[in-house]
């Protein structure tokens, strides 16, 4: 049976075959900028071969799958030697042209930047598509609704020109910005409308701010993501079970913050809400834990049993502790906070539950970048060695060593990542880039301390490479004549222990008040006591001589008088002195930079000591306190500053403290808005005698104007300060105020900042003076 199955097969296969009829030919018509070669290349049927009318269709959706026609028929005719197929194609039109029809309120670069970050850039002489025409109309429409109009509407607009080609327009009538006239919220709200208002990002009723800010325009598409946040500001008050219902939007008539204009047309969002219960903290729970105790680790969970429970404190809590556990070498710890409700008591009870995972270590650390710094001068400041277990605390205080050296900075973050071969063991890669390490000036200007003068200074911060500095100056000035040589080597035998000197001759014209000439040399020596910490001990010895007031110098301030207060003539301080001292002081400073500060703390403490054992002919002690923080509020854009100073001088034996020890406040280093040395106790005859104590108090809000990059800050401030005498009381009350604006620009090649200051100064010292001030600086105040 099986044989005769298989001889019918072999005898019908050539007559099914002789049955089929062949392909004679294929025809395209209708084609012109589609060669026939390039439509042949899309079929699968091909002359010559056997008629099949499944290929066909599948021919077909090839074709149309390809974009480039508009209309395909697929025909065919009997033929002699078999079929002629006939493929008539009509070709999708060219874009020939695009055009956005724009208002005031939306630009065509909004438009493509939209398109492109969607993918959906539009390209002359690109196939007409209408399905793609009309997601962009509702990508553009989407736009227009972030932008708050709502009420936008956009219309595509087709023009055949020329041969298969169209001109596209997507005419956009913006309509009028709808504002939100009041949000509402009601149900059992519970908590105060204010504080979920406050939760709203992108949807905020008329207000001042909320138009300055633009948050006042109805954005429908950013309501339901405002929602959710509002319902994250009742888990964080307790309300665990709270829900948000669906908004209802009315229209409503309302003035805007301009009280003379005419009631406009607004929305009214009405939120219907559900606080549920309120829960406190049941039982706290820590599961997994091996590296610490569990009283260590619950002192860092800030949830307490019996309190309102809060997920926010629930979410700083694992920050936290993910934190203590990366900062002792487990940098893979993850903690993972299991709730569990308990509707009839209402409380939460939380466990957390902790993965440590292996301690981690580091592998290598290199630095990429320093051409000139030798390796050691930046390694020396890394507090960890290869080997050593990885502890980010530790490595964050590194990086910031490394910064404050002044040499160089990151030119981005460092790259941290496991070996191959081991997970458990890190490299770390410092991209670093070099500061401006030699600086040579010739200079000349004006400022406020140093009045018109000139000046040629060579200065560097890595003279030899291992962070060695070096300065030459050779200033001369209508106040001040400054001729410097100081040396300053930062690690003595690769030890953390600093030492240096700087020999001086320095004339200073205090307008209105005395010259001082001082001849003098300097030794320092400082070194790390722990952490950040540091130490130093300064000797100094001067040669000083004393004179009366130079009227030419007091000429580039704004007197014009030379004669001299008979009292203040009578001073302690007059003629030539010699005076040696020494001055230890003890520091801790974790404040990112020098000259352009943004974050950290420093605090110091110091004490000038001169005569008695020392030698020289001024004995007194001068201790001073200073305290400086930097807060920032948004990374690279503002930042708060605080500084206090504190400072006395006091008599050690039965001499008198010269005048010139004295302190003159006023100028850009204290209090800004006043002229330099103006601020202190007066004789009766008005002129300024300094006092013997003196508090210096400023606040700053520093705003980084135009990105991380830009060299521009723009600086609101707030000084107060004051001198008094021995015998005088300080008072916050009695002291001379500063405040205003600044515009600060940063110029990395001269390493210095300039400043225009305007202020408003509580006190005038002379009657003739204005409360306004309008000031040219140089430096920093604090």
């Amino acid at each position: 049976m099986r044989k005769l199955f298989l001889i019918a097969l072999l005898i019908l296969l050539p007559l099914t075959a002789l049955a089929q009829e062949l392909i004679e030919r294929i025809d395209i018509v209708g084609n012109d900028r589609v060669t026939k070669e390039t439509i042949m290349y899309y079929l699968t049927s091909r002359e010559g071969d056997y008629f099949n009318e499944d290929l066909l269709k599948k021919d077909f959706r090839i074709l149309w799958s390809t974009g480039f026609f508009s209309d395909i028929k697929i025909g065919q005719t009997v033929s002699p030697k078999g079929r002629i197929i006939t493929i008539t194609v009509e070709e999708t039109p060219l874009i020939k042209s695009i055009t956005y029809k724009t208002g005031r309120k939306v630009k065509e670069d909004d438009i493509t930047n939209k398109l492109k970050e969607k993918d959906e850039y539009l390209l002359a002489y690109s196939n007409y598509n209408p399905n793609k025409l009309q997601r962009i109309r509702k990508t553009i429409e989407d736009l227009l609704a972030e932008k708050g109009l709502g009420a936008a509407k956009v219309e595509v607009v087709t023009n055949k020109t020329g041969k298969n080609e169209v001109d596209v327009a997507f005419k956009i009538d913006e309509g009028p910005k709808v504002r939100i006239g009041a949000i509402e919220f009601t149900g059992k709200v519970k908590l105060s409308p204010s504080l979920l208002r406050g939760a709203l990002k992108e949807n905020k009723p008329h207000s001042l701010l909320a138009w300055v800010s633009g948050k006042d325009v109805y954005k429908q598409n950013k309501l339901a993501d405002d929602l959710t946040l509002v319902k994250k500001v009742y888990q964080e008050n307790g309300y665990m079970e709270a829900t948000v219902g669906e908004p209802k939007i009315e229209d409503m008539s309302k003035r805007t913050i301009f009280f003379w204009s005419k009631p406009q047309k607004m929305v009214k969002i009405t939120v219907p809400v559900n606080a549920g219960y309120l829960y406190r903290v049941g039982e706290i729970k820590v599961e997994g834990n091996k590296a610490f105790t569990i009283s260590g680790i619950m002192s860092k969970i800030k949830l307490v049993k019996g309190d309102i429970y809060s997920t926010k404190i629930r979410e700083k809590s694992i920050e936290d502790l993910g934190e203590l556990f990366r900062n002792y070498g487990h940098l893979y710890a993850q903690v993972m906070p299991v709730e569990s409700l308990d509707p009839k008591s209402k409380v939460v009870n939380v466990t957390y539950q902790i993965f440590e995972g292996e301690l981690c270590y580091l592998h290598r650390m290199d630095f990429k970048g320093n051409i000139f710094t030798k390796d050691k001068v930046i390694r020396r400041e890394m507090l960890m060695r290869e080997g050593d277990i990885f502890s980010l605390a530790v490595f964050k205080d590194s990086v910031l060593r490394v910064k404050q050296l002044g040499l160089v900075d990151l030119e981005k973050e460092p790259d941290i990542k496991p070996t191959a071969a081991d997970p458990n063991k890190f490299d770390v890669s410092m991209p670093i880039k070099e500061l401006q390490r030699n600086n040579i000036q010739f200079t000349a200007g004006y400022s406020g301390y140093e009045g018109t003068f000139i000046a040629l200074s060579y200065t560097t911060v890595n003279f030899l490479g291992a962070g060695e500095n070096l300065e030459l100056t050779a200033q001369y000035g209508a106040r001040i004549r400054n001729y410097v040589i100081g040396f300053t080597e930062p690690y003595l035998f690769d030890m953390p222990v600093s030492a240096g000197f700087s020999i001086y001759n320095r004339a200073t014209y205090l307008p209105w008040l005395y010259n001082q000439e001082s001849k003098g040399v300097d030794f320092n020596l400082g070194a790390r006591i722990i952490g950040y910490w540091r130490g130093s001990l300064t000797y100094s010895f001067q040669i000083l001589n004393i004179t009366e007031p130079d009227s030419q110098a007091a000429d580039q301030g704004t007197s014009t008088t030379s004669w001299i207060d008979p009292y203040y003539m009578g001073l302690f301080g007059w003629g030539k002195y010699n005076m040696s001292s020494i001055m230890p002081a003890i520091y801790r400073s974790t404040v990112d930079s020098p000259l352009t500060p943004t974050s950290g703390t420093m605090y110091s403490l110091s004490f000038k000591y001169a005569g008695s054992f020392l030698g020289g002919e001024v004995d007194l002690f001068k201790p001073r306190l200073e305290f400086t923080h930097f807060q920032p509020i948004k990374q690279g854009v503002l930042s708060l500053g605080a500084h206090f100073e504190y400072s006395e001088i006091l008599r050690t034996t039965d001499t008198q403290v010269p005048f010139w020890e004295r302190f003159f406040l006023g100028g850009e280093r204290n209090v800004r808005g006043y002229e330099i040395y103006t601020i202190g106790p007066r004789s009766e005859s008005g002129t300024n005698t300094g006092g013997e104590k003196e508090l210096i108090i400023n606040f700053e809000a520093i705003l980084h104007v135009g990105g991380i990059e830009s060299p521009l800050y723009l600086i609101a401030f707030h000084d107060r300060g004051n001198a008094w005498p021995h015998e005088g009381k300080i008072s916050l009350t009695d002291v001379y105020t500063s405040t205003g604006l600044e515009a600060r620009i940063f110029v990395p090649a001269l390493r210095v900042p300039f400043r225009l200051i305007f202020s408003y100064n509580n006190r005038r010292i002379y009657q003739s003076d204005s409360n306004i001030a309008f000031r040219f600086a140089i430096g920093t105040t604090f």
